[in-house]
């Protein structure tokens, strides 16, 4: 019996290092609280100085992420991107743009909140990904 769209998110969902430690009704609950959006080929996802909101988890598909000219990261499937977002309502620190056609799940910052105060789990899952992150951006610039 195939999986219903929602379990293959929550599948998705439970390797992000972000909400490894969540059990699978809170998993659900990330995935029910998203929506489901699509991107062509060359189409930015987020621009560089733009106000965020959100947070991407990449369900199908592949992005770039640059900081001017330079890119810092190529990302694919069931990886992620926006979770500075998450916490503060500052510019975006990079460009994402769609490499081929994409589909995301987007998370408000408001809905995302929400949970990190009923699973405090995520917050210290989040403070760790953005520590690794850091380095690799800071790595990439240096270069």
């Amino acid at each position: 019996m195939p999986k219903d769209s929602h379990e293959l998110v929550t599948d998705m969902l439970r390797k992000v290092p972000l909400f490894s430690t969540l059990n699978g009704k809170q998993l659900k609950t990330i995935a029910k609280s998203g929506k489901d959006l699509s991107y062509v080929a060359g189409q930015e996802i987020i621009r560089e100085g733009s106000t965020g909101v959100g947070f991407f988890l990449i369900l199908d598909g592949h992005v770039r992420v640059r900081k001017g000219k330079k890119t810092l990261a190529e990302l694919k499937t069931g990886d992620f991107f926006g979770e500075m977002s998450l916490f503060d309502e500052q510019p975006r620190s990079a460009t994402v743009e769609a490499t081929v056609e994409t589909k995301c799940l987007g998370i408000t910052a408001w809905s995302f909140i929400g949970m990190v105060k009923s699973n405090p789990d995520i917050a210290v899952n989040l403070m760790k990904e953005l520590a690794v992150r850091l380095r690799v951006s800071n790595k990439a610039l240096a270069e």
